[in-house]
């Protein structure tokens, strides 16, 4: 899975927001001063929803009410964003064990342990952390492992729900094959829900073949998270999980209940379809909407996709736009409004599409020292961004880049650590190149 470092200084991650397998801590409690919760919304209804100046919420299957707008961490979202976000009220937010992919999960931890420090309240008990374990780690053991490393990095004695993102590797995005399968791995999150380690469980990316196993597993899913944005919405798919969630509400019980989750939900998803810009962001109908309201695009999106029963997880490092995702619901999109965003569905605009930098190299850096190691791009002043790490010898961090760009590689820890490494892109060497990085300290 790769991230696009820009030319011309701009760093921005390829918002690969693929959640893998997603562990949860969940909120149960105390607010923070955040905006007041309402009712559920629990079924995917485009003609018949009722618009509220409250977040909606979702009870999922064991009973945990949880709220439909979270933080997502990727993208290189780190702790003062998520301290913030706590601060501003924000009762949910993303992560993920891949460092690669632009997440760090040990920093929600921090945030959360501080948060505890300044507030009264145990903060385990509303602020709902969702990570994300790499598909390389798929396998009965592996999963085993993957949930103890999230709870020391979270900081925490239990998880509140965990999903399996994808059922296998595909394309470069795994180093190794992993030890087993998505049902093995299945099989360690059922043992975990029994002990007490994990209280739900669920799996990305899914379509009905899959959903149809899942169904027949002791344990069935309690969240689905699949892509989902204004052109891309998944409503065949959506609708099923609909008439599931209503058969349960004829039957009076929540056990079997699935929240659909959306990833990208504010279209960076198309970047990876060669858009050169997104097409949500850039959508006609969505800024007249969004004028008419005197809001933004995200704001209109995340009323629009939570009306229509979508949990959203839009990642910001900006606390003004935390704030005013939060405020998506303080004003009311028309009937009219909602039908026309969606129509948009399969039908993104076709000029967009991103013409490749002649400059442009896809290179892949694979940790050849003793221990893990952090990735920076060397800016135009000499400044070191942060793109990534490599936590384990003989994984890879893949990376859209472009010639003349530097970067510098540390041991892991903080923007101080020990320099490692130095590597100078050159598209001499193709627009596809590998590169093993040892630990040459002693020579620099």
């Amino acid at each position: 899975m790769a991230i696009m470092v820009p030319p011309l200084g701009l760093l921005q991650f390829k918002p690969y927001s693929y959640a893998l397998l997603l562990l949860i801590v969940m909120s149960r409690g105390s607010s923070l001063g955040s905006p007041p919760l309402r009712a559920e919304a629990n079924d995917v209804d485009d003609t018949n929803d009722t618009p509220t100046s409250t977040i909606p919420t979702f009870t999922l299957a064991n009973n945990m009410t949880v709220p439909m707008i979270g933080l997502g961490g990727c993208s290189g979202v780190r702790y003062k964003a998520f301290k913030s976000a706590i601060d501003l009220g924000y009762k949910f937010i993303d992560t993920a064990q891949s460092h690669s992919w632009g997440y760090h999960e040990e920093e929600v931890g921090q945030a959360l342990y501080e948060a505890k420090r300044r507030y009264q309240d145990n903060i385990d008990d509303f602020v709902f952390t969702q990570t994300k374990i790499h598909p390389q780690d798929l396998g009965y053991y592996s999963t085993k492992k993957a949930i103890e490393l999230s709870l020391e990095r979270l900081q925490v004695t239990s998880l509140d729900s965990v999903l399996i993102h994808k059922p296998r590797c595909w394309g470069d995005i795994c180093s190794h094959e992993p030890e087993g399968t998505w049902e093995d791995s299945w099989k360690a999150l059922e043992e975990a829900v029994d002990m007490g380690l994990v209280r739900s469980i669920g799996i990305c990316d899914v379509d009905n073949q899959l959903l149809d196993k899942l169904l027949q597993k002791r344990i069935a899913p309690m969240v689905i998270q699949n892509w989902f944005d204004p052109f891309h919405q998944d409503k065949a798919f959506r609708r099923r999980i609909e008439s599931i969630n209503k058969a349960q509400d004829r039957s009076g019980t929540v056990e079997k209940k699935i929240l659909y989750q959306g990833y990208s939900t504010l279209g960076n998803q198309w970047k990876l379809q060669d858009y050169r810009d997104n097409p949500v962001m850039t959508s006609r109908l969505l800024l007249a909407i969004a004028k008419e309201h005197d809001v933004s695009i995200p704001e209109v999106v995340i009323q629009w996709a939570t009306r229509r029963g979508v949990m959203v997880l839009p990642a910001s490092k900006n606390p003004s736009h935390q704030l005013s995702n939060l405020k998506s619901y303080a004003f009311t999109l028309t009937e009219e409004e909602m039908k026309s965003i969606d129509a948009l569905d399969g039908k993104p605009p076709k000029k967009l599409r991103r013409e490749k930098d002649t400059n442009e190299v896809d290179i892949h850096f694979t940790n050849h020292s003793d221990g893990p190691m952090d990735v920076f791009w060397v800016d135009s002043n000499e400044g070191h961004v942060h793109v990534g790490s490599i936590p384990k010898p003989g994984e890879t961090l893949s990376l859209t880049s472009y010639h003349g760009h530097s970067f510098v590689f540390k041991k892991s820890g903080s923007d101080g650590g020990s320099l490692l490494n130095r590597h100078i892109v050159d598209k001499a060497y193709g627009s596809t190149q590998n590169h093993q990085i040892e630990d040459k300290s002693e020579e620099l």
